[in-house]
């Protein structure tokens, strides 16, 4: 802390003023006269209080100017403190809302699944178990999708980790991100958002990884957020100043995330990069391309889109498994 001074004496010196001088012309706004401000429309001129303020391009300008700028269709759109406030509210900036939070819910499931799995023996607290004990509790092994026809490890393994750093780290990242983006889209398209994420990941290991692998984690649902996120930024950029940085931020997390994917060892970089490719597209298609709030109830059009998406998941899964030959 500074030093503070005071003047011997209990008596200020002659020339310090204690009161305002009367000649001040004091502005109070044009829509609340009761409020004092030093800020004016930079285009009008009118006084303007820190509720009426709306950023510009140069200064702060006043509702009625941004009206009639938006009535001229000018290029150039103004967003207001409330609006950005809007878009961004809960999330990593108020918490996740009312209600049960599903991102929660998935950490607590991930959570006791991994007890049941160190009870099995299918890891331990370093990694490492038993390849068939983490096989029964339906890791996905991709001979048995091709062969077997047991699908349905496809989602399961979603929630199986392998050791305790990796269940950390998955579990860190969806709190994080999850709890924003459950804000952001809502509880039924942050989870769609997830599942189709995990799902593409599953699908990229069964077309492109050794089908004597064993994949688990949760990681390829969570760079499916990472994917949407970014959208939703991009698609924001123009809109307020948050998303530009929130973009930026996102996109240095990516590129370190995808040098560790592609360079540490015992990391399925075909689940990482499926995941991030379909959380990127199912978000595009619920903005559809950032002419819809992701919040706004799913219509027909963003429907058929993520739709869509689904059935060419589903499409590359059959091609894979009736092309599959068993190697001899």
């Amino acid at each position: 802390m500074g030093n503070v001074y005071r003047f011997p004496g209990s008596d200020l010196p002659p020339d310090f003023e204690t009161k305002m001088p009367d000649d001040i012309d004091v502005k109070h706004c044009y829509r609340h006269p009761d409020r004092e401000t030093g800020v004016s429309c930079s285009n009008c001129g009118r006084p303007i209080c820190h509720e009426c303020m709306i950023p510009a391009p140069v200064g702060f300008r006043c509702p009625e100017c941004v009206k009639e700028q938006n009535a001229r269709g000018s290029r150039a759109k103004v967003v207001t403190r409330g609006q950005t406030r809007s878009r961004w509210d809960g999330g990593a900036l108020g918490g996740y809302g009312g209600g049960l939070s599903v991102t929660k819910v998935l950490v607590a499931i991930n959570v006791i699944m991994f007890v049941v799995e160190l009870v099995a023996g299918a890891t331990g607290i370093m990694g490492g178990g038993s390849a068939q004990a983490m096989v029964n509790l339906g890791g996905l092994w991709p001979a048995a999708v091709l062969e077997g026809h047991e699908y349905w490890r496809m989602f399961t393994s979603m929630f199986l980790q392998d050791g305790i750093f990796h269940i950390l780290f998955n579990m860190w990242a969806l709190w994080v991100i999850g709890g924003f983006m459950e804000v952001i889209l809502g509880r039924v398209k942050f989870l769609l958002v997830y599942f189709i994420s995990g799902f593409a990941g599953s699908v990229l290991v069964i077309v492109a990884a050794p089908v004597n692998s064993l994949v688990v984690g949760a990681s390829g649902a969570i760079f499916g957020l990472f994917g949407a996120l970014a959208v939703h930024a991009f698609l924001n950029r123009g809109r307020d100043f948050q998303s530009r940085a929130l973009l930026g931020n996102v996109l240095f997390l990516l590129v370190i995330n995808l040098v560790f994917t592609f360079s540490a060892g015992r990391v399925s970089w075909q689940a990482h990069i499926g995941g991030l490719v379909a959380g990127a597209a199912t978000m595009l298609a619920m903005m559809l391309a950032g002419r819809k709030d992701p919040r706004q109830q799913f219509g027909t059009a963003d429907g058929l889109a993520v739709a869509a998406i689904v059935l060419v998941l589903v499409a590359v899964t059959a091609w894979r498994v009736l092309t599959f030959t068993v190697p001899m």
